[in-house]
């Protein structure tokens, strides 16, 4: 008697799910062994406060200011063309006029 690899699979389907007790703990097993504990929470933000009336802002950092947004385009010119859209599709041909029209 011959089997084949449904036949398998569908039998050794019906050997683990006959025992739903066995299946669940497994299920339990691997889901604690792979998971384990949360991630603890991240802290607390600081408190931001606003500054008393009167006080002078803190200074500066010493990070230099940026200029001026600059936009860069491709080179122009004979080694660099402009871009191209693909070539017209080719016409069919006529077919030729009757003779006599």
């Amino acid at each position: 008697m011959s089997r084949t690899a449904s036949d398998a699979v569908a039998a050794f389907a019906d050997v683990v799910y006959a025992d739903q007790q066995w299946v669940d703990a497994e299920f339990a097993e691997l889901v604690a062994t792979s998971f384990g504990e949360p991630p603890a929470p991240p802290p607390p933000a600081p408190p931001q406060v606003p500054p008393l009336p009167g006080t002078p802002p803190p200074p500066r950092s010493q990070r230099p200011v940026p200029g001026p947004a600059v936009l860069v385009f491709p080179a122009v010119g004979p080694a660099r063309g402009r871009q191209r859209s693909p070539p017209p599709r080719p016409r069919a041909a006529r077919p030729a006029a009757a003779p006599g029209r």
